[in-house]
């Protein structure tokens, strides 16, 4: 999968035994070096599925496992990303983490496409600090072109620091991500409408770090509508980010509203329902 970290999370599931094993393409991930992944290495000779996200991954999958079902995961809604139609001969099934992305990763095409809603645990861990504003750029060419020049114009006169792949400060390791999601204004979302889910965006919700951003995946049928960290226009981002940086009560106040969506929307029984659901249609 592209996100060893999501990996973690959808391994918690009591719905499924999921196993690791390095295929294909696997080399690179940005994330692979702070994320702790669980069953490493496994060959799974009797698995009745695999998940895949790339043509090597597929490849390997079908060699290996020729009898099992495969699915491709699909981590946003850009056609680019979706599941290629020169490899849905060899696919069983789709999966995705918003329903958006699903309804679009079904649209003409001939296979069952599956929604999982990740689990996340509520843990405030968030003070406010005028430190400002920061976010997290990895893996850049799988994201839109022009967000960066919308950050930027986000953010103009405004502290605001930017770690990942190919950034000047480089990756936020895990010691850096903790003081960042501990003290700070808030975080700053990459993320586009056609975006699935929100890694960073959800762990800092579940921190309880204030987020500001566009309106992405099924945030708005999923979040409190008085949520004012997310905005449809950049000048209404904009408003947003100088507000946190400015009023400690608004930022907490917003803070509480995002937890409160973790809590109520992102369970584990939720999770495990969603993947449940997709393996009873399955019959595996």
């Amino acid at each position: 999968m592209q996100s060893p970290t999501l990996l973690e999370i959808l391994a918690r599931s009591s719905a499924w035994k999921l196993s690791v094993h390095l295929l294909g393409d696997h080399a690179g991930l940005a994330e692979a070096g702070i994320a702790d992944l669980q069953n490493i290495d496994k060959d799974a000779p009797d698995a009745r599925a695999v998940l895949v996200c790339s043509p090597a991954q597929l490849d390997q999958a079908k060699s290996r496992w020729p009898r099992a079902k495969v699915g491709w995961v699909i981590h946003n809604g850009r056609e680019r990303r979706l599941l290629p139609l020169e490899h849905e001969p060899r696919v069983d099934f789709t999966v995705c983490f918003s329903e958006r992305v699903r309804w679009y990763a079904q649209a003409g095409r001939n296979i069952p496409a599956f929604f999982i809603s990740p689990y996340y645990e509520a843990e405030p861990r968030w003070s406010w600090a005028d430190s400002g504003l920061w976010t997290l750029r990895n893996r850049p060419d799988t994201r839109a072109d022009d967000r960066d020049n919308l950050l930027l114009a986000v953010s103009k006169g405004l502290p605001y620091a930017v770690y990942g792949q190919d950034q000047p400060l480089g990756l936020a390791g895990v010691g850096k991500k903790e003081t960042l999601i501990s003290s700070s204004s808030a975080y700053l979302s990459c993320l586009d409408r056609s975006a699935g889910f929100g890694l960073a965006e959800h762990e800092c919700m579940a921190s309880g770090v204030p987020v500001i951003g566009g309106w992405w995946g099924d945030m708005e049928d999923e979040m409190s509508s008085g949520y004012w960290g997310f905005q449809h226009s950049p000048s209404l981002m904009r408003s947003a980010a100088v507000r946190v940086c400015e009023d400690p009560d608004g930022a907490r106040a917003l803070s509480d509203l995002g937890l409160e969506y973790i809590r109520t929307r992102r369970t584990r029984q939720r999770m495990d329902d969603t993947i449940a659901y997709m393996i009873s249609s399955l019959g595996i």
